[in-house]
């Protein structure tokens, strides 16, 4: 749980499960989300299945477009800056693990623990799992092993956006993975700790617009049934291994929903709330996603958008197959995101510590520090992401209509040519998201570091060497992206 509570009670906002009474009613109701889930999960499978059995060309694989232009558009442009990890609460993945747990869809297995002895399954708070429902050990509970599981994911993107099976093979491998997970071990173990996704989708949903809430403390301190954590007949234990009447942090919180429905006072609800209210980072394994990230959108903005066409030739070891060129593509990518971003970063928080002869300690100086980079991280994605729905966007029509290949044309798009949508627009855009990152980096980390310095003044100057950092990075992503 953060150290700065305050900062989140203060942003809270509009309680919109107050001020719409229809949203409310939905959002209770225990078909919701996995009604939006199930539709999801048959639509992935039979894409990855078209993608292990259809046409070998990216541009005109349903799974590669769909996955890689259009879900991740929308994921990043639109979900996280708006809906946090609403996501994971309709995610495909962990569905057939959920339902390998629980043995049911839609129903709650609610016992009273002290007359279920015997039952088959195990009790895990008020409800009962089936499986091993294993502890997730203490000393992997961090984004470590997403943080490695990402950049696997990253250093072989290029063969994913060009290769239909490679695409299948990925999908359908986190399907399996989230579902021997949910046998071995309790809850959304896979979704929490492991998901490659589910680090960045934590991270920068700190600055979302969304948030899960209690609407009263003094409610959640005299419950006594604690319904949120150990479940009730109205809704499953918190599947995020959480405590959600102590949530301030957005960071966990899955948006699956349970604790809206289990709690037995109406306690919990959706705030609507100013965007980039949370800036806290509470451990290394955070800030080095949020470094690995800002290196990760560097490397892939000169990969795919820069003119060294033979920098992406060297990516594609799917097709190219130079091992030695790919191997140093890969060793240049893993030096930048693990080594020369962070040192950078770090280098920078020690030396500002120094300059304001600040008395705190250098991990808590670049954590602080680090948190310029949530909403700078975000917005630079967001407009690395930009080209490729307006450059490719025309292949999502066609590639949906036909997609595996076989010469289908279910919406009547498979033949509708290529053709960029609105190319003109693309470095305007580019640059504004770079500019408002900045911006908004800037001053979470002067923020951030005056809550933990004390004064502003001491503040600025401790966090200038990193300040200067960022406006680096966006000088030189502006020169790339509008030249």
């Amino acid at each position: 749980m953060s150290a700065h509570p305050a900062t989140d009670r203060a942003s809270r906002g509009l309680d919109l499960l107050t001020r719409f009474p229809r949203l409310r009613w939905l959002v209770r109701r225990r078909w919701f989300p996995l009604a939006l889930a199930l539709p999801l999960l048959v639509l992935a499978v039979l894409l990855s299945a078209g993608a292990l059995v259809g046409t070998p060309v990216g541009s005109r694989s349903g799974l590669v477009v769909g996955v890689w232009i259009l879900w991740w558009f929308l994921l990043i442009a639109v979900l996280l800056p708006f809906g946090a990890r609403a996501w994971c609460g309709v995610c495909p993945v962990p569905v057939i693990g959920d339902w390998v747990q629980r043995r049911r869809l839609t129903s709650v297995a609610d016992e009273d623990p002290r007359v279920a002895k015997g039952a088959p399954g195990k009790l895990v708070g008020r409800n009962r799992y089936f499986g091993l429902a294993w502890r997730w050990p203490r000393a992997l509970s961090n984004l470590w092993l997403q943080n490695l599981g990402f950049m696997l994911l990253a250093t072989f993107s290029v063969v994913l956006l060009t290769s239909p099976l490679a695409s299948a093979v990925a999908v359908l491998g986190m399907v399996l993975a989230a579902t021997g997970i949910a046998w071995t071990f309790r809850q959304r173990t896979f979704c929490r700790f492991l998901c490659p996704v589910g680090g960045f989708l934590g991270l920068y949903s700190m600055s979302s617009t969304l948030a899960v809430r209690s609407r009263d403390e003094s409610v959640c301190a005299g419950c006594r049934d604690k319904s949120c954590l150990a479940g009730s007949a109205g809704g499953w234990g918190c599947p995020w291994l959480q405590y959600p009447s102590r949530l301030d942090r957005n960071n966990a919180c899955g948006f699956c929903l349970e604790c809206v429905k289990s709690c037995p006072h109406g306690n919990m609800t959706v705030f609507l709330r100013r965007p980039f209210a949370e800036r806290h980072l509470l451990g290394w394994d955070e800030a080095f996603k949020a470094y690995l990230m800002v290196a990760l959108a560097i490397a892939y903005s000169v990969t795919y958008l820069g003119p060294w066409g033979e920098l992406k030739a060297a990516a594609n070891i799917g097709e190219a197959s130079d091992w030695r060129a790919f191997g140093l593509y890969a060793t240049g990518l893993w030096a930048l995101a693990l080594g020369v971003v962070p040192g950078a970063f770090v280098a920078a928080a020690w030396s500002g510590r120094r300059l304001a002869r600040a008395r705190v300690g250098l991990r808590d100086a670049a954590l602080a520090s680090a948190s310029a980079l949530v909403p700078f991280g975000l917005l630079v994605w967001i407009a690395f992401s930009v080209p490729l729905i307006l450059a490719n966007g025309s292949y999502v029509l066609s590639a949906m209509s036909d997609p595996f290949g076989w010469g289908w044309d279910l919406f009547g798009g498979a033949d509708v040519p290529w053709s960029p949508l609105r190319p003109h627009w693309t470095p305007w855009l580019q640059a504004g998201f770079v500019l408002v990152g900045q911006g908004a980096g800037l001053r979470s980390g002067w923020l951030t570091l005056r809550d933990l310095v004390g004064d502003r003044r001491g503040a600025a100057i401790a966090f200038a060497p990193s300040a200067l950092l960022v406006t680096v990075i966006a000088h030189l992503l502006l020169l790339l992206y509008a030249g």
